[in-house]
């Protein structure tokens, strides 16, 4: 998580919404990303599918032996794309309850298929991440969603 922290830090630098990820194959990290929604501008640039897709040959060959660390619960986007390339393990900074897609996967027929179980551990370094996304709403202004017990 230490690794996806210090991408989130990056993506703030950057101007973006502090969020990262780290892909990590038997105590290895494989691959990073860092959110990159607002600079320079690209809806689909969420920090875990661009580590995904920076590995994504060797997560078709690794497949169910990988852990995924992110600083903020991933959308149905990057769900899908977790659960498609056969991410084993998810670990969690922060929880979404706005965004966040964790609750629907029970629900979702596709995923009973493709995968039935993703583990998942969810408010590891919660605080670390809380941290960078109140600072990107103190300095932007924007998406005050993402401040803690925001209504």
């Amino acid at each position: 998580m230490e690794a996806a922290l210090s991408e989130a830090r990056l993506a703030l630098e950057a101007g973006n919404i502090p969020i990262g990820a780290a892909i990590v194959h038997d105590g290895k990290i494989v691959a990073l990303g860092r959110n990159a929604i607002d600079v320079p501008g690209d809806d689909t640039a969420h920090a875990e599918l661009k580590a995904i897709q920076s590995v994504a040959l060797f997560l078709t060959k690794h497949k169910r032996q990988c852990t995924l660390y992110t600083t903020l619960e991933p959308c149905m986007m990057c769900m899908g794309a977790i659960i498609n390339v056969g991410i084993d393990s998810l670990v969690i900074a922060r929880p979404d309850p706005d965004i966040g897609a964790i609750c629907l996967l029970p629900h979702a027929e596709y995923y009973n298929f493709k995968r039935g179980s993703l583990s998942v551990i969810s408010g590891f370094m919660a605080t670390e991440s809380q941290a960078l996304l109140t600072e990107y709403v103190r300095l932007t202004g924007a998406r005050r969603h993402l401040l803690p017990n925001a209504a």
